[in-house]
């Protein structure tokens, strides 16, 4: 059963280092596709180029593939998308912007805070377009972000840490559960154990439910200005954005062909009814709120943990609510 653990604890590490892995052969392989298919005008192409390398390594053959070919794909559009927006002439430089720093010195200009912006292009020397590059095999929409807990709730001011810490406290107390998550995990999961991962696995949605029920109370006695901005600013990163930036995202496999679409986070049909219908909260399954603009559903506002409960973090997603 130990050997079984360890394999487990292996194999969900690895597929967090094959994802950022991907991620990475996506964003590098759009910045080397939009400067025509050369290093020359990829500004911090050393360091794309050794990243890529070793990203290369860690993922399988496939999976490469698959990403050059979205990456591929998402070209089209958004040149088009900058063609049609104001973005004229031919892009000049081309940056990697994944590592602190980079983004800001770049433009020579503070960033907005939270720009998401992966690659950013400079078009004729003068007017920069930043590109949130998203990779996925399926056709469903990608979420809005993962963050913690705690940075929403302050910028909401609300107080959610004293309610995680009481409940699950408490729960580790009673369930005599080991100090450390890391303990704790390996605990739950092991064999012999399982009335106490089950009454654990209740805390945990209970937990999850009652902070639900904090955020909505919350948010239900806040005016929708103060909605409208948490929304835009926290979760769609449409506030004050320099350099202004757009998502793109390319979809699908080797077997069903790829494409990609361009998401302008000011120009769409959320943003439009945000900004211009009224504004409501509902409670959505257990553990989740959603926000509703007029007839649109614009997202839901979920609490959930990393992994196991009372054994790893928690985080809030936010995710697209057909």
């Amino acid at each position: 059963m130990k050997m079984k653990k360890i394999i487990e604890d292996f194999n969900g590490a690895m597929n967090e280092v094959r994802n950022t892995a991907a991620a990475d052969i996506n964003e590098i392989m759009f910045g080397y596709y939009a400067a025509d298919s050369s290093w020359d005008i990829f500004v911090n192409s050393e360091e794309a180029e050794s990243a890529l390398k070793k990203r290369m390594e860690e993922v399988n053959e496939l999976e490469v593939q698959d990403q050059i070919e979205r990456a591929q794909a998402m070209i089209q559009p958004t040149l088009q998308w900058a063609a049609d927006n104001g973005w004229e002439g031919k892009i000049t430089r081309v940056w990697w912007t994944a590592r602190a720093g980079v983004l800001s010195r770049a433009v020579g200009a503070p960033v907005s805070l939270g720009n998401p912006t992966d690659i950013l292009l400079e078009f004729d020397g003068e007017n920069f377009l930043g590109v949130s590059a998203k990779s996925t095999k399926g056709k469903a929409d990608i979420g809005f972000k993962n963050p913690g807990v705690v940075p929403i709730a302050k910028a909401l001011g609300l107080n959610l840490q004293e309610t995680i810490k009481d409940i699950s406290s408490k729960a580790i107390d009673d369930l005599k559960l080991p100090p450390t998550a890391k303990e704790r995990k390996v605990f739950l999961r092991a064999q012999g154990n399982e009335l106490t991962k089950q009454t654990a696995e209740d805390v945990g949605r209970t937990l999850l439910n009652i902070l639900r029920e904090k955020l909505y109370k919350h948010l239900s006695q806040m005016n929708e200005d103060d909605i409208r901005n948490h929304i835009t600013s926290y979760w769609m990163d449409a506030g004050k954005n320099y350099p202004y930036y757009i998502k793109v995202t390319g979809r699908g496999t080797s077997k069903r062909g790829f494409s990609a679409n361009v998401a302008d986070p000011i120009k769409n049909d959320k943003y439009k009814a945000l900004m211009s219908d009224d504004i409501r909260v509902v409670k959505v399954g257990s553990d989740s709120v959603g926000i509703i603009a007029g007839n649109t559903r614009i997202m839901k506002m979920r609490f959930k943990y990393e992994s196991q409960k009372l054994a790893s973090s928690l985080k809030m997603s936010g995710d697209p609510w057909k």
